[in-house]
């Protein structure tokens, strides 16, 4: 795909989503190119907060921000959007002046000036204050420029002057990096180093091993800690790979013991003491000085273990002013250099890497076998076809980063134009979007406010518990009233921007607490009705009549949230808290008794469930059998050669395993069986069986 061909798609898509939402096609460039950024990794979530104003004749303005708990940086960022057909140029004085416009803001916040300027119930204000109050804890400010024309060649450094004695960074995102991350790339900017800028002749290495398993080679080496302070200076928490970074940000991000070794009289003991680091890479260059190997560039580092040493020697140089010279952490490298298999090993050998380390399966949530299933659910699950459309469509469910993207590009172009009608980009979702959705009706808005990591983690620890119990509960029903759920939400997001008592803020948090409001005041007022979300999913739309009574809701949750008696005048941080919610609870709202029309007695919802996992357990023991079947009787008689081999395997077991050797004679094992066998299988794998 061609610069300009993307160009044109990208700016097509943002204004299908400006028209979907009645939003204006800037606004929707602004989320659209925030959206990609955090799948992107240069932040993990964002609040859009647009404000324009002028203090002390200096003129200011921003259009999203975004706050890391982990590493203390502050990003901030403007848009320059022009939406025309030719791809004009930024120059430097462009950049410079919309760099500007927030340094202003920035610098303003922290002397505490805008506090008294911007009306408090807006997210602009929630940013100014976010600013002055952090302002002695906040490590980095960073200055993004996001836009849809080009970047001048003649654009140099722009000078990075401190703000309130916090050091600043520039960013220029224009639509060739946008195109070299999401056209050509696989949507995420990884981290490049090229270690001699850093040390001389880079970092002397042993290789582990020469033998290419999976993909991968392993690297042992040691690490200056100045090296690694430095690096996580430069790039802050983008070096935790995404399962630790979303663990490590629940938790204080400097290690006592860590402190304590480097500021006391046993930093000479700091290797001995410490486990070091585990990383990996998707490429590596090494060069030879007098007979040894040394790293001389790593591609797309990241930290799968060890994330705390590496922010604690950072936070420790930079809060105590501590001399790091003289300290060494050693580090193992793992390059895994095949991009399609890297998602799935990276996160396993992080989960490895953690297994001493209280990290629960909720970390590594990506494959685990919810979302496995949710993805195979999404792909042959068709919706109804909605008012006005003459085909069923799907909810695409994207388990892993960029899958939508990544089915379409082998695609021929009739092939993509059929894959794109039969699964809508509107109809698209992940698992930060499902978390969300899943905190609002369970009940949590507070927890679905806290930011889309935050979120999903303490979504992804209950329902990793929840499938342990019972993995048929998640089946087509769940899927559809999941898919119900997310209707109800976009169309809010669709609608609020309408109404007058909207202000341009906190669209996000009305949403989520309006829906947990309603199932609240649902078991409130009708002891034995629930709402009756499949009525939704056959219509694939909202009646007139709900959705107006979701937008009365929504207005009551704005006028919650936004009380003037609220102990936390921050909004945004105000949503978060669990008072809010209880606030919001207390508050004096009855449902109209024509709702009863929406909804099912708690009975039927609880037969649907029973029935649909019956369903479950059926389409489970069919895919069970088939799995079985599909490995056939060569691969059964060698599992059961080497189970047989160290005694594992009682009599039972042994004729279950011999009826499996037996598939191609046209024996098929029965449901519980085969239920046995992938047991075998499973305990095989313990004990080293490798499977091709």
């Amino acid at each position: 795909m061609e610069l300009h061909e993307f160009r044109k798609g990208y700016l097509e898509n943002v204004k299908a989503v400006a028209a979907a939402e009645n939003d204006g096609t800037s606004a929707s460039f602004v989320r659209t190119t925030c959206d990609d950024l955090v799948v992107g990794e240069l932040f993990d979530d964002y609040e859009l907060c647009h404000y324009t104003g002028t203090s002390s004749r200096k003129k200011y303005r921003v259009d999203a921000y975004s706050y890391d708990d982990y590493d203390k940086s502050m990003t901030m960022i403007i848009v320059d959007y022009s939406g025309i057909e030719e791809i004009t140029k930024i120059t430097q004085t462009d950049a410079i002046t919309l760099f500007g416009r927030l340094r202003v803001l920035a610098e303003e916040s922290i002397k505490g000036k805008l506090r008294d300027e911007i009306e408090i119930s807006t997210p602009t204000y929630d940013l100014v204050d976010k600013l002055y109050s952090l302002r002695t804890e906040i490590r980095k400010l960073k200055f993004y420029i996001v836009t849809d024309k080009e970047m001048s060649d003649k654009i140099g450094n722009f000078e990075e002057k401190d703000v309130g004695g916090i050091p600043c960074e520039y960013h220029l995102w224009d639509i060739v990096r946008l195109y070299r991350m999401k056209g050509i790339g696989d949507g995420h900017e990884p981290v490049e180093l090229n270690l001699k800028s850093i040390i001389s002749s880079g970092i002397p290495c042993l290789v582990a091993s020469d033998v290419d398993i999976a993909s991968c080679k392993c690297y042992l080496s040691v690490l200056p800690a100045t090296f690694l302070a430095d690096i996580y200076d430069l790039y802050g928490s983008r070096l935790l790979e995404g399962n630790v970074r979303t663990f490590l940000s629940a938790r204080g991000n400097v290690n006592k013991g860590i402190r304590r070794t480097i500021l006391g009289d046993e930093r000479n003991m700091f290797f001995a003491y410490n486990n070091g680091i585990s990383a990996t890479a998707s490429e590596i260059k090494t060069e030879e000085v007098n007979g040894i190997p040394h790293i001389v560039y790593i591609k797309d580092l990241q930290i799968v273990n060890g994330g705390q040493t590496t922010a604690s020697l950072s936070n420790t140089r930079y809060k105590d002013k501590a001399n790091l010279d003289g300290i060494f952490v050693q580090m193992k490298l793992t390059v895994v250099e095949d991009g399609e298999t890297a998602s799935e090993i990276i996160p396993n050998i992080s989960r490895c890497s953690n297994s001493q380390n209280k990290v629960s399966e909720a970390d590594f949530f990506s494959n685990h076998e919810f979302n496995i299933r949710m993805q195979k659910i999404s792909r042959q699950l068709y919706a109804p076809a909605a008012l006005g459309v003459q085909y069923e469509t799907h909810w695409f469910y994207e388990r892993a980063r960029g899958q939508y993207e990544n089915e379409q590009s082998k695609m021929t172009p009739s092939q993509k134009k059929q894959f794109v009608l039969v699964n809508p980009k509107a109809q698209l979702f992940d698992k930060t979007v499902l978390a969300k959705l899943e905190n609002s009706w369970r009940l949590f808005p507070q927890i679905a406010s806290a930011g889309a990591q935050k979120s999903f983690k303490k979504w992804a620890e209950v329902i990793v518990g929840e499938w342990e119990k019972n993995p048929d509960v998640f089946n087509d029903l769940y899927y559809k009233n999941i898919v119900s759920l997310l209707i109800i939400y976009r169309t809010l997001e669709k609608a609020i921007p309408k109404q007058t008592w909207y202000e341009s803020g906190y669209r996000a948090n009305i949403i989520v607490y309006s829906i947990s409001f309603l199932h609240y005041k649902i078991q409130e007022q009708f002891h034995d009705m629930t709402l009756d979300l499949g009525a939704i999913w056959s219509k694939q739309s909202l009646s007139d009549e709900f959705a107006q009574l979701m937008l009365d809701v929504a207005k009551h949750i704005f006028e919650c949230i936004t009380d003037d008696s609220r102990p936390v005048m921050n909004v945004t941080e105000w949503c978060k808290r669990e008072p809010c919610w209880d606030f919001c609870k207390k508050s004096q709202f009855v449902l109209p008794t024509s709702i009863e029309s929406m909804l099912i007695s708690t009975q039927d919802a609880k037969d649907n469930i029973r029935s649909s996992k019956k369903d479950r357990k059926m389409v489970n023991g069919i895919e069970l059998q088939s799995e079985v079947i599909t490995k056939g009787s060569k691969f059964w008689k060698e599992l059961g050669g080497f189970m047989l081999a160290r005694k594992l395997l009682n009599p039972k077991e042994m004729g279950i395993v011999q009826a499996a050797v037996e598939i191609d004679k046209g024996k098929i094992p029965s449901e519980k069986q085969c239920f046995v066998l992938m047991e075998i299988l499973e305990k095989a794998k313990d004990e080293g069986f490798i499977v091709q």
